[in-house]
């Protein structure tokens, strides 16, 4: 009886297989003309080589954008069905898109939408995170008062105070910029080799089909 969706499962799988294995190989041995012992011959093999995975990319990026315009189509239906159930905001959204839309379309390169809009809106709710980030702060000492805890708070104090534009906060400006590029990007580029370590393990267990969505 379950012949079928495992016979499906298993193509699936193998056609997963098959893409993944041809796109990494075009990829590595079409940057390489080197491996096929230079020249103007081997730059052509090369080209060779890669051109099934540019096919793959191109593939990839008209699926992609396909999707966020099917994604787009999705949420304007649902909010057109809400506006007819007497939905305030879904119409504030249609509105919102349809003038978006129109504004770019009768005005291209303004930005001033952006600059009067938009902007103001991410500021506010960056201040809402800092605010957040405070209250967290705050409650994560209420209910355990150790060194962590403490340090958490010392370091969103210290940024927030350093991104004030007085100059007598100058020395407290200077280290949270320090705080800024050292420790923060390597946490941010620690978290980075963890996203990408992660991907390459889930991309070999789907190439060989030991994915849960692969098995049958």
């Amino acid at each position: 009886m379950n012949r079928r969706p495992r016979v499906g499962i298993s193509m699936a799988a193998m056609t997963g297989f098959l893409v993944g294995v041809t796109a990494i190989l075009s990829l590595l041995l079409g940057d390489n003309p080197a491996l096929f012992g230079g020249g103007a011959q081997a730059d052509a093999l090369a080209q060779d080589f890669a051109l099934p995975g540019d096919v793959l990319l191109r593939l990839l990026v008209i699926v992609l954008a396909l999707s966020i315009v099917f994604g787009i189509a999705n949420l304007l239906i649902v909010h057109t069905r809400r506006v007819a159930h007497g939905r305030l905001m879904s119409g504030v959204l249609l509105a919102s898109f349809a003038g978006a839309i129109g504004w770019h379309i009768t005005r291209r390169g303004d930005t001033s939408l952006l600059e009067t809009i938009q902007l103001p809106i991410e500021s506010a709710l960056a201040a809402l995170l800092c605010i957040t980030l405070v209250a967290g702060g705050a409650r994560i000492l209420a209910r355990r008062s150790d060194i962590w805890g403490l340090l958490f708070v010392l370091v969103v104090v210290v940024v927030l105070l350093g991104s004030l534009p007085l100059p007598e906060l100058a020395p407290i400006a200077a280290f949270s910029d320090w705080l800024m590029r050292i420790p923060v990007q390597a946490g941010a580029r620690a978290i980075l080799l963890g996203i990408a370590l992660g991907s390459i393990v889930v991309g070999v267990r789907a190439l060989l089909g030991q994915d849960r969505s692969v098995r049958g």
